[in-house]
This record gives C-alpha cells, structure tokens and sequence, in this order.
C-alpha cells in the first residue's frame, strides 16, 4: 500500500496460523536461540510455565508475518521499509496455539515524498486472549 491508501482508524485482522514444534525448532536453531525453556519440556515442567513456551521473537514474526498475508497487501507496492518496531509480550504462546492478528492504523507523518504510518498489532490466541501487541513503524512512498 502506498503511504495515501492507509486512514487512521482502519484495521484488518489476519487468519490464523497454528504454531507447531517445528516452528520452534527451526527458528530456535536459526537464530541460536537454544534456551531449554524452548526446547525441553521436562525442564519447561519445573517453571511458571509448566511447560515449553514459543520465543517471544517468534510469535512477534510470526505476527508480523500474519500481517503480510493481508488480501490488503500492506507491505506490497508502496512500502519502503520497517523503521521501527516494539513488541510487549502479555502471556505465553504454546505449541498448538493458533494465532491471529488484529491490525489497526494509529498514526501517519507525511513528508515531502513519503511518509510513515504507525500500526498496533493485537496478537491473540485461540481464546481470543491477547498474548503481545506490536507497535510498528514503516516507511511508504506516496501514490503521486
């Protein structure tokens, strides 16, 4: 989208996308991430979590990921770059949790030839419960 086709105030909300082991243990093995909380659940028993949880990283990528899915096509022709991004993680995300995204256009700065929109994404599981919100920044070129 270009910086001219977002409106404050518009939201979308994605499909949702069912996280598994394999998740886990690809990202967890790309990125070097091998924190036994990850990865073992025998270890994961001993913790307030009474289990393995999903990187927090992770469910943030696989919120931003959720969000170039969009039919809308945020991050298509128009889009420049991701400047800025905040996450807040408010509960843990499971293996076989399935998350969805909900998206809202909070802001927009115009200048000269661009400019940048600010979106929340609401991330929330199964039960409609929200697990993090992400506060995103993104650069987009004007339609003109």
């Amino acid at each position: 989208m270009f910086f001219d086709d977002f409106q404050v105030g518009q939201k979308w909300e994605s499909k949702g996308r069912t996280i598994t082991d394999a998740d886990v243990v690809i990202f967890t093995g790309m990125t070097g991430a091998l924190n036994p909380l990850f990865l073992d659940e025998e270890y994961g028993k001993k913790t307030r979590f009474k289990g393995r949880i999903v990187p927090g990283l992770l469910t943030a990528s696989i919120a931003v990921g959720l969000t170039y899915q969009l039919s809308s096509d945020p991050f298509g022709e128009g889009f420049v770059a991701l400047t800025r991004l905040e996450m807040d993680a408010k509960r843990p995300v499971k293996i076989g949790d399935t998350l969805k995204a909900v998206i809202e256009v909070t802001d927009k700065k115009e200048r000269e030839k661009d400019g940048r929109v600010y979106l929340t994404i609401r991330t929330l599981n199964q039960l409609g419960e929200e697990v993090m919100t992400l506060k995103m920044e993104i650069l987009c070129n004007k339609r003109s």
